[in-house]
């Protein structure tokens, strides 16, 4: 083979080694989250232990003078096997033991100082195929950063969609596999001991390859300690990994990992959060839902036949698609993506506000706000003042708001700023809560611009809300009450995401 063939599949080595590299962190820093919440933390924590065992690994090719070949290829093999299995582990090690830590510790340490430890090496080694260092140093490193460009596109548009968390990582370590193989095959006169590395390159690409074709089965054992009853649906979107679980007449929804809802008891909460505020709107025809993908709250709103347009927001089509189709969900929202005027948007939730209320959007009677928790800086955002401003200016003359805001008893700091942020931009608020079994004591707030909207007479036909029972949401004992001074939340400093970890992580 000529020298400029064995400089273009070095090269390409290196593409490889940044593709996987950068993957390798996005996968762990993402299974952390999904663990372990606080993305801020799990991200610094994983990039900062990546960074500093790649200066180790570094500082350690400086001993390397012989068979850099031949390390190569192995560390190649090793960072397969151990990047390959990451996700599965680290998985694994949550739900069955208390090493998920040190075990993420380890496995981190070993592909970084490896990865660390194979860049100098690729370098050298091209150095010895062409002299010219400085030429060869500059395109490698050319290399390396396109490859971690590349890698860091594929994992959320491509891979993680096609394949998941699981099967990314094992396919990202067939990528290693691959470097090692071509390395190998690019120097096969040169190169001691090949039996031994054509051994590895086999039994790991075996090993990855097996368990690829037999994911759905790992994935089952790796989480099958997280819930309670039988998986009967998962999925992992480009936005989050959709869990539906199934004990007799109980389906339940988890996203990331977080309970959604509970069939026996999701009535309670979505009768709460839909008729609360509809009821307080005297000319209800347009309605922006934002969230509600699984379609329970459209089933609620159905019951109001003045309703000429409802437009819903949910950032993830994999869950408006559960909504359309899957049939517990279908049975349970009672086909309502099928019978309502419905306009359903893909977007951003506080973009979509934004937007519209900078061109001036038409104005929404009724806006329901149904969100996944701040339990990370990426949904702080939508519990900003920034965000309650948007909404506030889409709201029509005599409209109102209903807003999730979580619980009041197990996170009491939180439910209160939430309600303390939305006074902050001009909107009357008027706090209320219910018990749904599943969750626990659970807060809503009513918003409104200027005078308090009376309710009207009746409700339509409900499961659990009353007129009576209605009234008994707006009080508050003492433990729920705010016991506290908080913070609003702004986009600059989103106070929220504390006091809800912090205000969880203290019942654990």
């Amino acid at each position: 083979m000529s020298n400029n063939a064995k400089l273009f599949l070095l090269a390409l080595s290196m593409g490889l080694v940044a593709i996987c590299g950068i993957i390798y962190q996005l996968v762990v820093g993402t299974v952390s989250t999904y663990l372990a919440g606080n993305s801020t933390l799990q991200y610094s924590v994983t990039i900062g232990l990546f960074m500093s065992s790649y200066g180790v690994g570094s500082f350690l090719s400086s001993f390397v003078q012989k068979r850099m070949l031949e390390i190569f290829v192995l560390s190649e093999l090793i960072i397969g096997l151990f990047g390959g299995t990451a996700a599965f582990v680290l998985f694994y090690l949550y739900g069955h033991s208390e090493f998920f830590q040190a075990g993420r510790v380890i496995w981190i340490l070993v592909i970084g100082a490896l990865i660390g430890l194979e860049v100098p090496l690729l370098i050298r080694l091209t150095d010895a195929v062409r002299e010219n260092l400085r030429w060869s140093v500059g395109q490698m490193m050319g290399f390396d950063y396109i490859g971690a460009l590349i890698g860091g596109l594929l994992f959320p548009l491509m891979f993680l969609p096609l394949f998941g968390l699981m099967g990314t990582s094992f396919v990202v370590g067939l990528l290693n596999v691959l470097a090692a193989a071509l390395v190998l095959w690019a120097f096969r006169h040169t190169m001691a001991g090949q039996k031994a590395l054509w051994a590895g390159v086999v039994c790991i690409a075996l090993l990855l390859g097996a368990s690829m074709s037999g994911v759905d089965r790992l994935e089952i054992l790796a989480e099958e300690n997280f819930y309670e009853d039988r998986i009967v649906l998962r999925q992992q979107t480009p936005y989050q990994r959709i869990v539906v679980t199934k004990h007799r007449d109980d389906t339940r929804l988890y996203l990331d990992g977080s309970l959604q809802f509970s069939s026996r008891d999701e009535y309670r909460y979505h009768e709460a959060l839909t008729h609360v505020p509809a009821r307080r709107v005297k000319n209800l025809e347009r309605v922006l839902v934002l969230g509600g993908g699984d379609g329970l709250v459209l089933r609620e709103l159905a019951k109001y036949p003045s309703i000429k347009k409802i437009t819903l927001v949910d950032l993830d089509p994999g869950m408006t698609h559960l909504g359309k189709t899957f049939p517990p969900f279908v049975t349970l929202n009672q086909n309502a993506f099928e019978t309502l005027p419905l306009e359903v948007l893909h977007e951003d939730a506080f973009s979509f506000a934004a937007n519209q209320a900078s061109k001036g959007g038409k104005a929404f009677d009724l806006i329901l706000v149904d969100l996944p928790d701040p339990h990370h800086e990426s949904l702080a955002k939508l519990y900003s003042t920034a965000f309650y401003g948007f909404l506030s200016q889409l709201l029509g003359e005599g409209g109102v708001m209903g807003l999730q805001l979580g619980s009041p008893f197990f996170a009491n700091r939180s439910y209160w700023a939430n309600i303390k942020t939305l006074e902050q931009v001009a909107l009357q608020v008027q706090p209320y809560h219910v018990n749904v079994p599943s969750f626990g004591e659970w807060g809503f707030g009513l918003a409104f611009k200027g005078v308090k909207p009376n309710p009207r007479a009746e409700l339509p036909p409900t499961q659990f809300l009353t007129v009576p029972i209605e009234q008994g949401l707006f009080v508050f004992p003492p433990d729920l009450m705010r016991q506290h001074e908080v913070e609003t939340t702004t986009l600059t400093r989103p106070r929220i995401v504390d006091y809800f970890n912090e205000d969880w992580r203290s019942w654990n």
